[in-house]
């Protein structure tokens, strides 16, 4: 993304919107992020606008279809344990960057996992659903 002061270790960055801007960034391992300072530092980027923007790190996880996540949400100011918003975002990135076919599960900082799964629609929007463990379903256009 132009402009977006990355740092090492960052590999790729999106910028989505799943009712609010996601800024999705492509980690090594998220276990190693100090996601409060980085998150923080990226949330309010002078390239993501004068609002900013929650901040999904994401890494893989141990098998293709599985994607570990850790979010800073705007307006917490600080680490939350998960976010479907941001989930999809990610999948969003990841799948455009040809790295996952949908679905994809996410697994959290609350340990939960989340599931996203895709379907383009003839007017070109996509529309995502997931499953939040036993919680139940939601869905995402």
């Amino acid at each position: 993304m132009p402009g977006l002061a990355t740092a090492a270790g960052e590999r790729r960055v999106a910028l989505g919107t799943v009712g609010v801007p996601h800024l999705v960034v492509l980690v090594e391992d998220v276990e190693l992020i100090d996601v409060v300072t980085r998150g923080r530092s990226l949330r309010s980027d002078p390239a993501l606008g004068p609002a900013g923007a929650n901040v999904n790190f994401v890494s893989a996880a141990a098998r293709p279809s599985e994607w570990r996540m850790r979010t800073y949400e705007r307006g917490v100011e600080d680490e939350t344990l998960a976010c479907g918003t941001g989930a999809v975002a990610a999948a969003c990135a990841l799948a455009d960057w040809g790295l996952v076919k949908l679905p994809i599960t996410f697994w959290t900082r609350s340990a939960r996992q989340l599931e996203i799964r895709a379907r383009k629609t003839s007017e070109g929007h996509t529309t995502m659903c997931g499953w939040e463990g036993r919680q139940g379903s939601w869905c995402a256009v």
